[in-house]
């Protein structure tokens, strides 16, 4: 059963704006709060495993965007765009280290 929940989540995901989340220039990441918002919603579900795979899923900071935004949708999160931006932050950081158009959303401070 809950096999078949995650495939509907992923097919639901697919569906999902496909354009990402709009970022504006000059806006700062904040991923301490990105760190809490994932802390919060994500955990429950996500062991640092998703983000270890041999295949990433995410391989450009708008792709981790689009991924944030899927999510938290499928998970009822309801986030504001700066609240994505934050917990792509928190991830990018984290595990992925994509270059980024963002300050703060890098592994170290002042963006890209």
């Amino acid at each position: 059963m809950r096999k078949l929940a995650v495939i509907l989540a992923l097919s639901l995901l697919g569906a999902c704006n496909s354009a990402g989340i709009p970022v504006e220039s000059g806006t700062v990441a904040d991923p301490q709060r990105g760190g809490l918002l994932y802390d919060t919603a994500c955990s429950a579900c996500h062991t640092t495993q998703p983000h270890w795979r041999d295949k990433p899923v995410v391989n450009s900071w708008d792709e981790l965007l689009r991924q944030v935004s899927g999510w938290q949708s499928v998970a009822g999160q309801n986030w504001r765009p700066d609240e994505v931006r934050d917990v792509a932050a928190y991830l990018n950081q984290r595990f992925y280290r994509l270059p980024c158009p963002v300050a703060g959303c890098s592994s170290t401070t002042g963006g890209t």
